[in-house]
């Protein structure tokens, strides 16, 4: 919404109907905003889009039948590249990041370049016996877990994320507490992310929180360091479904009509650099899904001296409405 209350009008729906070329773009402009980086403190590595799921919301269409993944020279450079770059922060995504082959050699050589590594999982992968031993290099090396549990309702999060995937969400979520993940006094952090299950924003960060710690606690004993909801990105699968479902005209426009402001300044791609599984450098995650670079024109992470220098501009879209409608996604 503009400051005076009014919709503002470069939607996807303008987009299409007047020929805007950039829809986003031009809303920063109506409102006077200039979309730079800051500080890049962040190094966000996609290791892959190999996945043991088919997410509906997936924006990066990863699964099981992808052969995307990092190898270990580009691995190596990554790690080259976080020792130049300093960063104060290493995510790792993917995909599920434990299918990588290379994962525990990752761990071990991010972990050694940062004060702060996160690694995210969809919890079906982790909870396996056959992947313990990365579970205890995360442990080992106090990184923070990041987890996916869209719902709490089995039969919503099932028909999102494939049949008997909440009872292994649960299962996991034990067994990171068992370990110490979650507990506060032990230093392992568990962060869970929720996102909706259909065409439609997400609701308060707050009041899904409050939900979730009591009714985890309740039903299984299950406690977590805090909870983050994001909006779907309509790129990938995820696009295709609203696409199919009739709803992506009808959830653009909530998108736009939702721009607030106030995110911009807290946006993760002010402050984040994101490398492809094949170590090609990009303002987030989401720009990867639509080949948007770093700058413009493709950079490999091995010809990069440091961080992206501040007062770049960044790569937008129109599925940058995501990020900026209402509380936003940081």
């Amino acid at each position: 919404m503009r400051p005076d209350g009014r919709k503002s009008g470069c939607g996807l729906a303008a987009v299409e109907e007047v020929g805007c070329p950039n829809g986003f773009a031009l809303t920063l402009q109506e409102h006077g905003i200039d979309l730079v980086r800051e500080e890049t403190t962040t190094l966000q590595v996609n290791v892959g889009l190999l996945c043991n799921q088919v997410c509906k919301h997936c924006h990066l269409d990863a699964g099981p039948g992808r052969t995307e993944i990092m190898d270990l020279p580009t691995l190596r450079a990554v790690a080259d590249y976080a020792r130049r770059g300093g960063f104060r922060v290493i995510d790792v995504t993917g995909g599920a990041p434990e299918l990588n082959p290379h994962i525990l050699e990752m761990i071990e050589l991010f972990s050694a370049s940062t004060r702060r590594m996160m690694f995210r999982s969809n919890l079906t992968v982790i909870g396996s016996e056959k992947y313990r031993r990365v579970l205890d290099a995360l442990v080992r090396h106090g990184v923070v877990v990041v987890a996916s549990l869209p719902a709490l309702n089995s039969s919503q999060l099932d028909s999102q994320r494939g049949r008997g995937v909440h009872e292994q969400s649960i299962a996991a979520l034990e067994l990171l507490n068992s370990v110490g993940y979650g507990a506060p006094e032990s230093g392992l952090e568990l962060n869970l992310v929720s996102n909706p299950t259909g065409a439609f924003l997400p609701v308060s960060q707050a009041q899904a929180e409050a939900k979730f710690r009591v009714d985890l606690h309740r039903k299984w004993g299950i406690v977590f360091t805090s909870l983050f909801t994001f909006a779907n990105m309509p790129l990938g699968r995820y696009r295709r479904w609203l696409e199919q479902s009739g709803n992506f005209r009808r959830y653009m426009e909530k998108l736009s009509s939702s721009f607030n402001p106030c995110t911009v300044d807290e946006l993760m791609c002010r402050s984040l650099v994101s490398v492809s599984w094949d170590g090609y450098l990009y303002d987030c995650d989401f720009n990867q899904s639509v080949d948007l670079p770093l700058g413009g024109a493709k950079i490999h992470v091995s010809e990069m001296p440091g961080p992206p220098e501040p007062g770049i501009r960044i790569a937008v879209s129109d599925h940058c409405y995501a990020c900026t409608a209402g509380s936003g996604f940081t």
